[in-house]
């Protein structure tokens, strides 16, 4: 049997998505993608489920594949808008407040 494909398919991954989504369900941590709750009972196939997101791109940082500190909970549709690369950087603190 293949050893799968690290941070998708292998035991390592697997382990470290149920890990991080039963943290998710416990403490109620948002989406790190959009901020919003995450319903961890949906079923996969739902666009607003739990999604495993590497913080840092597998394509780029192979290495970090299956590390547990490059994950973070997010949603499916989430997940898929953001793709293979890392984080689009947001526009960041305004300089003064309005």
């Amino acid at each position: 049997m293949a050893a799968g494909v690290p941070g998708r398919t292998t035991a390592a991954h697997r382990k470290n998505r149920a890990d991080l989504k039963a943290l998710t369900a416990e403490h109620g941590l948002p989406c790190a993608l959009c901020g919003q709750p995450i319903d961890t009972t949906l079923k996969h196939t739902d666009k607003w489920a739990f999604a495993y997101d590497h913080i840092k791109s597998v394509v780029a940082y192979p290495e970090l594949a299956d590390d547990p500190s490059n994950g973070q909970p997010s949603h499916k549709i989430c997940n898929e808008n953001k793709g293979e690369g890392d984080p689009k950087p947001g526009l960041g603190d305004p300089s003064e407040v309005w």
